[in-house]
């Protein structure tokens, strides 16, 4: 009988054994099911909120990780070195990004936000069109898309960076500026223009000329696109972006509500940054390619980056057909 006995607290010992090393198994297959989601990167959390309020934050097979960054630069470059593996900029990041050799390509386009940037002047100047800023204080965040309205301005009215006083100044920090009178002109992009004019300021143009300053761009690292998994998870997160893009265009006094409970502006003044915009997701193509160099060279021409850039050289088109059908 006490051999009988032993066995059995062997078998009850084999037993418990065999229990403690499934679970943890079944906690390292968990562990690595979530880290095989992506790590998104989402400035001031607006990719997060879009996905959210079209319902597109749901029933994925993968997880979504968010991590917060003030400024498209400083997502590019954790993209470039790994950390994040996808997130959404402006026009401008990606060629500065480029052209610092950064292991970074363009997976989406969404256009349609060119009324979004503006050319400011005080209630009170006399300016009247952009040739009169001759000589005149000028703000903006350098590397912008304001920065290249600035220079795309310029560039119509015969004149170039060198025939103004160009001030290299954060959006924050200019608007102050601006306010107190020490500027005469702020290149800029909302929600600041609509906080500007509504204490007067005047919009002396926009970016509706220049459709390349309307384009927001979906980038991933380098690294996730060379993963078969997440280059598949990479696909169905674009498509998903790009519905609930669908979905903000068709809805935006809903798109309004909640973009304002996230950014705690008031309400009204994101109803006029919404009504400025009317963004969609279109396939990488040549005239895309066309509209960005533009922006490219404009910045080599003006000193702003090291050297020309190619901008097809980042673009990668594989995930087109994951887009829904244009209308």
């Amino acid at each position: 009988m006490p051999s009988i006995s032993r066995a059995a607290k062997r078998l009850e010992a084999l037993s418990l054994l065999r229990g403690l090393l499934a679970c943890t198994v079944l906690f390292l297959i968990q562990g690595v099911s979530a880290a095989q989601g992506l790590q998104v990167g989402d400035q001031s959390g607006l990719v997060q909120a879009l996905l959210h309020a079209a319902d597109e934050d749901r029933t994925a097979d993968y997880s979504l990780t968010w991590h917060p960054f003030p400024a498209g630069p400083a997502l590019l470059e954790a993209i470039s070195a790994g950390a994040v593996d996808v997130g959404v900029v402006g026009n401008a990041p990606p060629v500065f990004a480029q052209a610092g050799g950064f292991a970074i390509s363009i997976i989406g386009v969404a256009d349609g936000a060119q009324n979004n940037n503006a050319l400011l002047v005080p209630e009170d100047s006399g300016v009247r069109s952009v040739a009169e800023l001759k000589g005149k204080r000028v703000a903006v965040a350098k590397g912008s898309s304001g920065h290249y309205l600035l220079l795309a301005a310029l560039w119509q009215a015969g004149l170039s960076a060198r025939d103004v006083d160009v001030v290299y100044v954060s959006p924050v920090d200019a608007q102050n500026a601006f306010a107190s009178g020490h500027l005469d002109a702020w290149a800029v992009w909302y929600p600041f223009v609509g906080q500007a004019v509504a204490r007067g300021a005047r919009i002396l143009l926009d970016g509706s000329a220049w459709p390349e300053t309307g384009l927001n761009f979906t980038v991933a690292s380098s690294q996730a696109l060379a993963d078969p998994q997440r280059a598949g998870q990479l696909a169905d997160l674009l498509a998903r972006l790009a519905r609930a893009q669908a979905w903000a265009t068709a809805h935006p006094v809903e798109w309004a509500q909640a973009l304002a409970a996230t950014t705690r502006l008031p309400l009204s003044l994101v109803q006029e940054m919404v009504s400025h915009q009317s963004l969609r997701y279109v396939p990488i193509s040549p005239a895309v390619i066309t509209l960005q160099q533009r922006l490219a060279d404009a910045f080599a021409e003006a000193h702003l980056i090291p050297r020309t850039v190619q901008v097809e050289a980042i673009f990668d088109p594989r995930f087109n057909g994951a887009l829904p059908p244009l209308h």
